[in-house]
């Protein structure tokens, strides 16, 4: 319990002087660690922090009360959890400093529980910080909406500093207090440096949401009005506003401006393209600093044609360096094009679709969203960009769900390894089509989960036979025609996918490498970047075993494709589609293949036969063939195989 002596402190300067140094050593310590950017504003009374005090951030404290910014450009690596004694005064508690005391504690035990850890400090006053690190860099959206979301399970904390992503603030450790004192760690020096260099991954992320699910939803229950006729805003006022794209001559999308100049990008991202260096805490990798610069023209209302005319020109030679790891003109002008691609559906998505936190339902035809607090209607997309842009957040929400499983433990050894292969085939099926309903046959899954067909066809035969099911078996196959899935979250799982974050890009499937590599392998990778993880985190993170992992990051390590830095494993600079050649791959692929052609070349010859023998004299989509086939004939090979019949190559 604090120290009720501590509630009126004496001023700064009838401070002891170890009390100084150590106030010094600490700012000094953490400041910079905890700030996003190179700025600090200062209170000169004490209370306001004003614009015209901001100053730059160095090791050395300032004489007078400062904060450090939460985010930096839209983004940061801090939760500020700040629990503040004026909020349990209001509450009307009997001990202030006391209930602050008590729910901080049970917020850092929260964060024990799920694995993850934090630094905490305390004011003078009893007001106290915990300040939460993560690996990757989060939005603003998401970070606003987990603080606003503890702030309903904790009275004493307040959610201000993380909901304002231009003047949110947070005094560091070290700092002094306007009523006389520092801000000191309640946490040992070595821990704190300890969780800084080790900051929680996205399992405790994941796992933090899972246990704020309750709070989650009541902040979409209490943002929706129990009539919407009483809210005063009118239909205007709430319509999502939506760009109308263009197609140019080469067929790429575009955003059309106003006629005059081109207009140019932010000086951020003009540097970027020019010089090729980027901020470490925004970006990961130099991919994400690439992409970062097409969306923001394709934002501007360039055209493809724009960007690349400005690295053919020597304009962005940074770009153009992002592309110097393809091998020829012809990959580097694909790999443009796929940016290109991504960047729109980006855009688009941010102008039809919801944040990655908040949950919609349908019905009738109608989606139900929220803007602004106000419910309204929205019809269903019309448009086959619309269509697509859609899908393509249905098939992350699945993924979402996917992965829930996974950590859940829903299936388990050599069986689960399989199974996960197959899903995420089939999940690289619904995002190359932009549909969850797919019509893929086994041969084409197998290519895409490094499998053989009659394994995949086992799969699908058990999946579709779970209670509460990932896929839904639509149609059985007939003739060349393969079976219909549809890909559907599980009940037990729509929790996750409503709340986890979104994973952006293309998803699914197994790169072939792991042919030769392994599932374990494959999975490990699939976790692996730029930001080194732990040995011991990722048997959480990938879904696999201890010695699963280690078989993993042995086999990608021999490549080239894992690298052990001292903080832990990172991607290697090896590319995989170098090692599959190195490895043989393509080669056996090719055999695969030839396989499959002549499996298919023998099916159809088989249709031919009783086609002409035994014309049809039942409905069309009856799936079997007439008995008398069977006895005369005999089944073709891949019918006892697998329920399928191969694809078109």
């Amino acid at each position: 319990m604090a120290d009720p002596n501590n509630l009126i402190p004496a001023p700064r300067g009838a401070q002891p002087g170890h009390g100084v140094l150590d106030a010094a050593n600490t700012w000094a310590t953490f400041a910079k660690r905890i700030a996003p950017n190179d700025r600090v504003r200062l209170a000169v009374n004490g209370r306001d922090y004003l614009r015209r005090d901001e100053r730059k951030l160095t090791v050395r404290q300032p004489a007078n009360v400062a904060a450090v910014y939460v985010y930096h450009h839209g983004m940061t690596r801090w939760l500020p959890g700040d629990f503040d004694i004026a909020k349990a005064v209001t509450a009307g508690a009997a001990d202030p400093a006391a209930l602050v005391e008590q729910e901080a504690a049970d917020f850092i035990a929260l964060l024990a529980r799920l694995s993850g850890d934090c630094i905490a400090d305390v004011a003078p006053a009893g007001g106290r910080h915990v300040l939460v690190p993560w690996s990757t860099p989060r939005y603003a959206h998401e970070m606003r909406r987990l603080a606003e979301a503890l702030a309903v399970r904790y009275v004493t904390f307040d959610p201000k500093p993380a909901q304002n992503e231009r003047e949110g603030l947070i005094t560091p450790p070290g700092s002094w207090h306007r009523h006389g004192g520092y801000r000191r760690l309640t946490t040992t020096v070595e821990h704190a440096l300890w969780v800084c260099d080790n900051p929680n991954g996205p399992d405790v992320w994941n796992a933090l949401h899972d246990a704020l699910a309750p709070e989650l939803e009541s902040l979409e229950l209490q943002a929706a009005p129990d009539v919407p006729g009483d809210s005063g805003v009118t239909d205007a006022e709430v319509k999502p506003q939506r760009a109308d794209w263009a197609t140019d001559e080469h067929g790429h999308d575009w955003l059309p401006r106003p006629d005059g100049p081109l207009p140019r990008l932010s000086p951020r991202l003009e540097e970027i393209a020019c010089t090729g260096r980027y901020d470490r805490r925004q970006y990961d990798s130099p991919s994400e600093a690439r992409q970062a610069i097409i969306a923001g023209a394709a934002t501007c209302g360039w055209q493809l044609g724009h960007v690349a005319e400005h690295m053919r020109s020597g304009r962005w030679p940074g770009l153009v360096d992002f592309y110097a790891r393809y091998r020829d003109d012809q990959a580097r002008a694909k790999a443009l094009q796929a940016d290109w691609e991504n960047a729109v559906i980006w855009l688009l998505e941010r102008s039809f679709g919801r944040e990655h936190h908040t949950r919609e339902r349908t019905h009738g035809g109608v989606t139900k969203i929220t803007v602004e607090g106000v419910p309204i209607d929205v019809k269903d997309p019309t448009t086959d960009r619309e269509k697509a842009v859609g899908e393509l957040q249905k098939s992350r929400g699945w993924y979402s769900a996917l992965y829930a499983a996974v950590r859940a433990g829903r299936w388990k050894g050599k069986k689960g390894v399989t199974v996960r292969r197959v899903l995420l085939a089939m999940l690289k099926a619904a995002q190359l089509k932009r549909c969850m309903t797919i019509a893929f046959g086994v041969r084409h899954l197998a290519l895409l989960a490094c499998l053989d067909e009659t394994t995949v066809a086992r799969t699908l035969r058990m999946l579709r036979e779970e209670p509460d099911p990932f896929i839904d078996w639509i149609a059985e196959h007939r003739g060349e025609r393969a079976a219909i899935y549809g890909l559907i979250v599980p009940q037990a799982y729509a929790e996750a996918a409503a709340w986890r974050r979104w994973v952006p890009g293309r998803l699914g499937g197994i790169h072939p490498v792991f042919r030769a590599l392994g599932a374990s392998a494959a999975f490990v990778y699939e976790v692996l970047g730029v930001e080194p993880i732990r040995t011991f985190d990722l048997p959480g993170l990938a879904g696999l075993g201890t010695t699963a992992v280690n078989d993993g990051l042995r086999a990608l390590g021999e490549h080239g494709m894992a690298v052990r830095i001292r903080d832990g494993w990172v991607r290697g600079p090896a590319d995989p589609g170098a090692v599959a050649d190195q490895l043989g791959v393509p080669e056996t692929i090719d055999k695969i293949m030839k396989r499959y052609k002549e499996d298919r070349r023998l099916y159809k010859i088989f249709l031919d036969i009783v086609e002409a023998n035994f014309p049809p004299e039942v409905e069309e989509d009856e799936p079997d063939f007439p008995d008398e086939v069977y006895a005369t004939l005999g089944p073709p090979r891949w019918t006892i195989l697998e329920p399928h019949g191969p694809p078109r190559r």
